[in-house]
């Protein structure tokens, strides 16, 4: 499984990579943990391999697409496509590859992988408790971005708390309270459009929400 992993992330980076930007791709892979380079020899990590399973066969790995694309990009240096037609067309395969991925997100199985310790490795991240899942009981751990169920790799557990609500960050002594009491203190400073106001959250039925004291 791993032999077959590597040979399909490399597949990938030299499908997709010219060799003017090969070298910037392994780089960017090895950075965010992707790939492993030990004595010039590459290897995919857990994440790496994760992602080479959520891609699976789609066309979004497919070769053939890589020359579709490399085609339109040249027909585009020489005038005869548009360059905004061929933008278009991308926007609309990045939302169907998005929304095949909702999809399928709830029969992927990544058992095998040690999701818990990527987690833990995320900017920001961390294991510690911040209280219970209102769900299922679980922990809920800061996961980076947002604060989530850590059942969520054995039962799919849904519940999450954005990090960052209206342009405000939400502090982990606020969602110990949220999650402990139903509700913060009243938090300064969300904007929405061109307005500032201050709010509770509080949490119904799983859902945060914003609560006015007046």
């Amino acid at each position: 499984m791993l032999y077959l992993c590597t040979i399909k992330l490399c597949t990938f980076i030299y499908t997709y990579g010219t060799e003017a930007t090969r070298a910037g791709i392994i780089t960017m892979l090895k950075d965010q943990k992707y790939i492993d380079v030990k004595k010039n020899r590459v290897f995919a990590t857990d994440k790496g391999k994760i992602l080479i399973e959520a891609i699976g066969d789609k066309i979004l790995a497919s070769p053939e697409m890589t020359a579709k694309w490399e085609q339109r990009l040249a027909e585009i240096g020489q005038g005869q496509v548009s360059a905004a037609a061929f933008m278009e067309q991308t926007k609309k395969l990045s939302t169907k590859i998005i929304e095949d991925a909702v999809e399928t997100a709830n029969s992927w199985d990544f058992s095998g992988y040690d999701t818990e310790s990527i987690q833990r490795k995320r900017k920001g991240a961390s294991s510690t408790s911040v209280g219970s899942c209102k769900l299922c009981d679980g922990k809920v751990a800061d996961k980076g971005s947002f604060y989530g169920c850590s059942n969520y790799t054995k039962t799919k557990c849904s519940f999450t708390i954005s990090k960052k609500i209206l342009g405000k960050t939400i502090s982990q002594k606020s969602v110990k309270k949220l999650l402990k009491e139903g509700k913060t203190d009243t938090i300064k400073g969300f904007k929405k459009g061109e307005k500032t106001f201050d709010a509770r959250l509080e949490l119904k039925e799983g859902k945060t929400q914003f609560l006015f004291d007046n």
